[in-house]
């Protein structure tokens, strides 16, 4: 049996057949020493540019090391996704606490009436009857 692999954000082209040879490699895993003369720091740009101390190849890779700041729990509803009514979420105990009435559970419609009853109630108007 032959797995199938996605890659990227989607798409036919990213799709590829997988490859049980392919194994990582605890040497892949390690960080490389920079040992160029300058380095990036940031996004992009000269102003993000070092210049890179041979002697303390640490000061380098401790520049580019990003720590992700930690997660907060969102108070109120928060968008998520790329906006849109759709995407306003709540908390969960913001769920827990909404007690408002949803039409598919909880409010009861009364049954739509067609054209046919419509018409037998007005000539029963008409005629005074019931």
């Amino acid at each position: 049996m032959q797995r199938v692999a996605s890659h990227g954000r989607g798409g036919a082209g990213n799709i590829l057949k997988d490859d049980p040879t392919a194994h990582t490699d605890p040497a892949d895993l390690i960080t490389p020493t920079l040992k160029s003369e300058h380095y990036t720091t940031g996004r992009g740009g000269t102003g993000n540019m070092a210049r890179n101390d041979p002697n303390h190849p640490e000061l380098a890779r401790a520049s580019q090391d990003v720590n992700a700041p930690p997660l907060r729990e969102p108070e109120g509803p928060h968008h998520i996704g790329r906006g849109g009514a759709a995407n306003v979420a709540k908390t969960s105990s913001e769920v827990a606490r909404d007690d408002t009435p949803r039409k598919s559970e909880e409010v009861k419609r009364e049954p739509a009436k067609g054209l046919v009853e419509k018409g037998k109630e007005f000539i029963a108007k008409l005629g005074g009857k019931k």
